[in-house]
């Protein structure tokens, strides 16, 4: 396995014999749209599909899952992620803006998209992102990740992105990374 980097990988490099395992969920749309790599897979389905991985057991802890905006049509991430919860013991409550009808990505979609996006990832960031990445300022952040927060009845949520972490530490939940649950990284 060779590890390449994140958001700023050599993804062109890749050939349709190679496959990608990702993190990012922006490295996936990159290497999706702009690479040749015909498999592009979450490290979260490979985890899950791991029969011997010791994931712990976390004794039924009740935490809301936040879906991210940059995979809103990956449900097999989607769910492969909710798999690794349930065998875990984890509780989870789901949004009623979750799957595919997620527009959270923390205050990124709040901001001006970044040209290496819409560069390696057209369709992700462009095509179909009408009406995103306005820029707010960060008073306007602050109110818009509370209103998203508002909605959130667990004072806990598992994300699987560092923009949705952020964001809903700022909305006034306590975001955690899936990784930092599955390692024992994070308690309560």
């Amino acid at each position: 396995m060779q590890i390449t980097g994140c958001c700023r990988t050599n993804h062109k490099k890749f050939t349709s014999d190679d496959t990608v395992v990702y993190i990012c969920n922006t490295c996936a749309a990159f290497c999706r749209e702009d690479s040749a790599a015909k498999k592009v897979i979450s490290v979260w389905e490979l985890l899950e599909n791991n029969k011997n991985f010791p994931f712990p057991d976390c004794g039924h802890r009740k935490m809301t899952i936040q879906d991210c905006w940059r995979v809103y049509d990956n449900e097999p991430q989607q769910k492969a992620i909710r798999r690794i919860l349930q065998k875990m013991n984890i509780d989870i409550e789901e949004s009623d803006d979750n799957f595919d009808r997620t527009r959270f990505c923390g205050t990124t979609l709040y901001e001006s998209l970044p040209e290496q996006n819409g560069e390696f990832a057209p369709k992700r960031f462009i095509k179909n992102a009408e009406g995103l990445f306005q820029s707010h300022s960060e008073e306007e952040h602050g109110t818009l990740m509370k209103e998203h927060c508002d909605n959130i009845h667990y004072d806990e949520v598992v994300c699987y992105c560092i923009a949705c972490i952020k964001g809903t530490n700022l909305g006034g939940k306590k975001g955690i990374h899936l990784l930092d649950l599955i390692y024992g990284l994070e308690t309560k």
